[in-house]
C-alpha cells in the first residue's frame, strides 16, 4: 500500500515556501522603492545639469563627450546628449567615433514624453548592456525650438538573494515539520486507539486505510439495524396494540396503524403528539412520564364504545423519552364484568342451600344417627358456609360496594390484636408468634387491615413447622408504613408465585391435608389495593414467605 506524504514533511515544504515568498516579496518591494528613490534623483540631476547642457549641444562631439564623462564619472550615471532631430550628439558610454552607429533616439519612450511634458521617465532593458536600467530625459530649450536633449540613466542592480533570510526559513521549516510530524503521530495514534475495536488493522497502517476499513464496518452495522428496523416496524404494524414513542419534546417519532385507528387522530412522525390528539387522559400519563419519568397506566372510555388500557413508561435512549402502548380491553373487561357476575350469582345462591343442610345437620345431631358421620357434615358445611362469605365478600370489594371506615389508628396496636386471637391456634400447631415494632400511626380501616393481617398470620401458622416462627414486623420507610409477615414455614416455589393472588389458586403442596379456598390471598389484594397500598410476596420453599403490605402516609 502507497502511503501518502507526511503531513509534518507537508507543513515544513509549505512553511518554507511562505517565509521564501515572503522574502523574495519583501526583496521586490525593496527594490521597487529603491527604483523609485532612484528615478527621483535621476530628475534631481536632470535638473541640476540642464542649465549646463545648452553649451555642449555648441561643441563638437569630441569637445561635449570629454565634458560627459566627467560627469559620468562623478555620478556614476550615464550621461547623454540627444540632438532635436534624435541623433546622439555626445554618450558617456560610446566614443565620439563610433556615435552615428547609433539608432535615432527620437522615439524613444523617455524622449517621447519629455517632447510632450518637459521631463519623461522610462524604465527598460538597455540595447546595448541588456540590463534593465531607468531613464530621465530633460528637453533643452524651449518647446517651439528645443536644442536637444538631456538624459541620464542608471543600471538597476543585480539580483541577490536574502542567504540570511533563506537560512532562517530552512531552520523554520525544519522546525514546523518537526513539531507538525510529532502532532500528526500523536491525533494518529489518538485516532488509532478510538477505532481499533472496529479493525484488524495494524496501529501502524495508513490513517485513511484504517478510517476505510472502519466505514466499511460502520456500513454493515448501519444496514444490519436498518434491516432489523424495517422488521420492527414491519411487526410493529401488524400488531393489534397501538405503539407511540415520543422524544423529550412530546414529538411523535413513530406510531403504528393501530394506535391512530384507536384514537381516532392522524399521528404523523414529526408531530406533537398534543396537536394530534384530543384526549386528556393519554395526555395527562404522557407528560406525567416526560416530567417524571417511571411509568403511568390510565383507562379511557371512548364514544366509539372503546375501553382504552393505556401505559406510559421512560424509554432510557439518546433520542426517544416515552413509550405509550394502547389496548383495546372490551373483551377482556365484558369477561371480567361477567365472572363477577358469576361470584356474586354463586355467592348468593349457596345461601339457601347451606341453610337447609345447616338445619338439617343440626336435626341429625339431636337424632340417634351417626355422630362422627354427623361431625364430618357439620365441617363440611361449616367450610361451605365460609367459601360462600369469602365469595360473597371477594364480589362485594370487586363491585365497588366495599365501605371503608377511615380513621387514625397504631397499625401496631392492630397487629397485636390479630396476633392475639391467633395465638391459641398456632400454639396448637407449635409455632410462635410476635410483633415487632414501636407505635405507628396509620389512617385506615382497622377492621379491614386486621382482616388482611388476619389471613397472612393464619398462612404463617397453617403452612409453617412445629417449632416454627411467624413475625409481623411494623415501620416507618421512606415511601410511608410497611407491614411484612414473615414465616419460617414450607414455602412457595418460585414458578408459582407470581400467581398466588389469583381467585381460587392454590399451591400444589405435598402432603397437604386440608387447605383453603384459593380466595384468601385475592381478598388481601383487593383489600390492600382498596386501602390504598400495594402487596407484594418472596418464598423460597423450606425457607419460608414473606408478604410485604406498603401504604402511603397519606393512605
Amino acid at each position: 500500500m502507497k502511503r501518502r506524504s507526511s503531513p509534518g514533511f507537508v507543513v515544513g515544504l509549505t512553511t518554507l515556501a511562505v517565509v521564501l515568498a515572503g522574502l523574495v516579496i519583501s526583496d521586490l518591494l525593496h527594490r521597487a522603492e529603491d527604483r523609485a528613490s532612484g528615478a527621483e534623483q535621476l530628475r534631481a540631476a536632470v535638473e541640476a545639469l540642464a542649465p549646463r547642457v545648452v553649451d555642449l549641444f555648441v561643441l563638437s562631439s569630441e569637445q561635449a563627450d570629454a565634458e560627459i564623462r566627467r560627469w559620468a564619472a562623478a555620478s556614476d550615471l550615464r550621461v547623454t546628449l540627444i540632438s532635436a532631430d534624435g541623433t546622439v550628439h555626445a554618450d558617456s558610454w560610446t566614443l565620439p567615433a563610433l556615435l552615428g552607429r547609433l539608432e535615432n533616439h527620437l522615439n524613444r519612450p523617455e524622449v517621447v514624453a519629455a517632447r510632450s511634458s518637459t521631463v519623461g521617465t522610462n524604465r527598460r532593458r538597455s540595447v546595448t548592456t541588456d540590463r534593465p536600467t531607468t531613464y530621465v530625459a530633460r528637453m533643452i530649450g524651449p518647446a517651439e525650438a528645443p536644442v536637444g536633449f538631456l538624459r541620464l540613466a542608471r543600471e538597476d542592480g543585480p539580483l541577490g538573494w536574502p542567504w540570511g533570510g533563506i537560512l532562517v526559513a530552512v531552520v523554520a521549516a525544519v522546525v514546523a515539520g518537526t513539531l507538525a510530524h510529532r502532532r500528526d503521530r500523536r491525533n494518529h495514534e489518538i485516532a488509532v486507539s478510538h477505532l481499533a475495536a472496529w479493525t484488524d488493522l495494524p496501529p501502524s497502517a495508513d490513517l485513511e486505510a484504517i478510517a476505510n476499513d472502519v466505514d466499511r464496518r460502520f456500513r454493515t452495522v448501519r444496514e444490519d439495524l436498518t434491516r432489523e428496523l424495517d422488521a420492527t416496524r414491519a411487526a410493529l404494524e401488524q400488531i393489534a396494540e397501538g405503539v407511540i414513542l415520543l422524544d423529550r419534546e412530546g414529538i411523535v417519532r413513530y406510531a403504528n396503524v393501530a394506535a391512530g385507528t384507536l384514537l381516532q387522530a392522524p399521528l404523523a412522525s414529526g408531530r406533537a403528539l398534543v396537536e394530534a390528539v384530543r384526549v386528556p387522559e393519554v395526555l395527562g400519563v404522557v407528560n406525567e412520564v416526560l416530567a417524571h419519568g417511571g411509568i403511568s397506566h390510565t383507562a379511557v372510555g371512548r364514544p366509539e364504545g372503546l375501553e382504552l388500557a393505556v401505559r406510559a413508561a421512560a424509554v432510557p435512549h439518546p433520542v426517544l423519552a416515552a413509550a405509550v402502548v394502547l389496548a383495546d380491553v372490551r373483551g377482556e373487561r365484558q369477561l371480567e364484568r361477567a365472572r363477577r357476575a358469576l361470584v356474586a350469582d354463586l355467592a348468593h345462591e349457596l345461601r339457601t342451600p347451606l341453610t337447609v343442610l345447616s338445619g338439617l345437620v343440626e336435626e341429625l345431631a339431636e337424632s340417634i344417627a351417626n355422630q362422627d358421620l354427623v361431625a364430618t357434615m357439620a365441617r363440611q358445611v361449616a367450610r361451605l358456609r365460609a367459601f360462600a362469605e369469602e365469595l360473597e365478600e371477594l364480589a362485594r370489594i370487586e363491585s365497588g360496594q366495599l365501605k371503608l371506615d377511615l380513621e387514625e389508628v397504631d397499625a401496631v396496636v392492630v397487629a397485636r390484636q390479630v396476633v392475639g386471637d391467633l395465638r391459641s391456634v398456632a400454639e396448637k400447631r407449635g409455632v410462635a408468634v410476635a410483633v415487632v415494632g414501636t407505635a405507628t400511626p396509620l389512617r385506615t380501616d382497622s377492621v379491614r387491615l386486621a382482616q388482611v393481617l388476619t389471613n397472612l398470620v393464619d398462612n404463617g401458622i397453617r403452612y409453617n413447622h412445629p417449632d416454627g416462627q411467624v413475625t409481623v414486623h411494623i415501620g416507618a420507610v421512606d415511601e410511608g408504613i410497611r407491614l411484612e409477615v414473615e414465616d419460617t414455614g414450607v414455602g412457595i416455589p418460585a414458578s408459582e408465585v407470581g400467581l398466588v393472588f389469583q381467585r381460587f389458586y392454590r399451591v400444589r403442596r405435598q402432603a397437604e391435608t386440608e387447605g383453603g379456598s384459593g380466595l384468601g390471598l385475592a381478598i388481601v389484594k383487593h383489600l390492600v389495593k382498596a386501602l390504598g397500598g400495594t402487596v407484594s410476596l418472596a418464598s423460597r420453599v423450606g425457607q419460608g414467605t414473606t408478604v410485604t403490605l406498603l401504604f402511603p402516609v397519606a393512605s
